[in-house]
């Protein structure tokens, strides 16, 4: 069984954090990996998704590297997931794309997938022809916190230290220069 997560960072926040924590927990006790895939990855300079990869990539590593250390980093992955058509296609091609990718980079068809959206938005990305070999979990994420309350929270000079990493937090300003040149 490999664990499989999926989000945007946009930017990485505590939300994000309590989730991996979780599921890492989880894969740990099952002797497995856990895959973190960040979605949109081919999307950058734009208000919904100001930061580029090579960025939040950064801050993803860096915060979880603070979190987990080097010895349980070697379990956890991070990919790259561009959009296949738009953000918002819930539809099953979407679904069975993420599928292929996941197969591809886990090389185990046998996966959980942590999520914290509504579940009939997991129902609607995975056909019969995919949904045997999945399961799905639940998380909630840390007090409902959303990127996109951060980028707000960021963006008015308001304290974000209790909503992000400290990694995260260390890189306000470089998040800001990006968000000021978001179109």
């Amino acid at each position: 069984m490999t664990g499989v997560i999926l989000f945007r960072g946009q930017p990485f926040h505590n939300g994000h954090l309590n989730m991996v924590k979780k599921a890492y927990e989880d894969c740990k006790s099952s002797n497995s990996d856990l895959y973190i895939f960040i979605g949109s990855a081919d999307k950058s300079g734009t208000v919904r998704n100001p930061l580029p990869i090579d960025f939040r990539r950064m801050l993803i590593e860096g915060a979880l590297h603070e979190e987990f250390g080097i010895a349980d980093l070697a379990h956890i992955h991070v990919v790259e997931l561009e959009d296949m058509t738009d953000e918002s296609d819930n539809s099953y091609s979407w679904g069975r794309y993420l599928f292929l990718k996941m197969f591809y980079h886990t090389k185990d068809a046998d996966m959980t997938i942590y999520y914290s959206d509504r579940p009939d938005i997991m129902l609607n990305w995975f056909d019969a022809q995919d949904r045997w070999c999945l399961r799905f979990k639940f998380l909630d994420r840390f007090e409902n916190i959303s990127a996109t309350l951060v980028r707000k929270l960021i963006m008015s000079d308001l304290p974000v230290d209790r909503y992000v990493p400290p990694f995260v937090n260390m890189h306000l300003e470089q998040i800001k220069e990006y968000m000021h040149k978001a179109v």
